[in-house]
């Protein structure tokens, strides 16, 4: 029986499903964790966990659950994501939706990483030991409304930059891939899961860590690109 596994946070209709797809087709045993129980039947071949990740403490009993029934993950994505924050709204739901929204987003994001460094210093030498965050190019760019997404994916681009550069001579690999157009431009909601299950199998594939800030582009795979702070907002929909 296959020794690999692979932790999928935020499994949906798409980046989750065929990413999942993906893994279990490499000889991957699949955990996948969603809020709601919506996409089961899709998944009805992997262990599902149900769990609201805006709830920092319940990724211990998440990891628990996925190694006393499969194994210790091998491989470990976030794909979860939470923007439930309107400015608009009085200050007090400002704070709850602000703080919700860096739980799912950066804080769970965080001891997931702890968690899946426990599990990599106990698996084989040979395993994949990657972990892989969804992120986009809000650390470069201002999109309005989207401050608490903004906020967390910078703040988990830095982690995962960080994690890169503290276990690198561990053999661990971290990345924050960011799906763009062929110019560097966001794709924005045009989110192509295929794409994005190829290049995370890539990743997970490489046997030593690439550059952590993983842009790709659908049907080329990595690509670099000069990445410098916009200074003006931008507005989905306009150049």
């Amino acid at each position: 029986m296959s020794n690999k596994v692979v932790l999928i946070f935020g499994y949906g209709p798409n980046v989750g499903f065929e990413v999942a797809k993906a893994f279990a087709t490499r000889d991957y045993k699949v955990a996948v964790v969603s809020r709601s129980d919506k996409c089961a039947s899709d998944a009805k071949n992997y262990l599902q966990i149900q769990a609201d990740l805006a709830d920092p403490s319940s990724i211990e009993g998440i990891f628990s659950q996925v190694i006393d029934e499969l194994g210790h993950p091998t491989v470990v994505i976030y794909n979860a994501a939470s923007f439930s924050f309107r400015s608009s709204s009085p200050l007090n739901d400002q704070i709850v939706g602000f703080q919700s929204d860096n739980n799912v987003n950066i804080v769970s994001a965080y001891i997931a990483a702890y968690f899946a460094i426990r599990s990599f210093a106990l698996a084989p030498s040979e395993a994949s030991k990657t972990f892989i965050y969804t992120g986009n190019k809000l650390p470069f760019l201002v999109v309005p409304p989207l401050l608490s997404p903004g906020a967390g994916k910078a703040a988990a681009a830095h982690l995962i930059h960080y994690l890169a550069e503290e276990h690198k001579d561990q053999g661990y690999k971290f990345y924050y891939a960011d799906e763009r157009k062929s110019d560097g431009d966001p794709v924005y909601s045009a989110i192509d899961g295929s794409a994005h299950a190829e290049f995370y199998t890539q990743l997970s594939e490489h046997q030593r860590q690439g550059p952590w800030n993983a842009t790709f582009v659908k049907g080329q795979g990595y690509v670099r690109f000069s990445e410098e702070m916009i200074q003006d907002a931008v507005f989905m929909g306009r150049k």
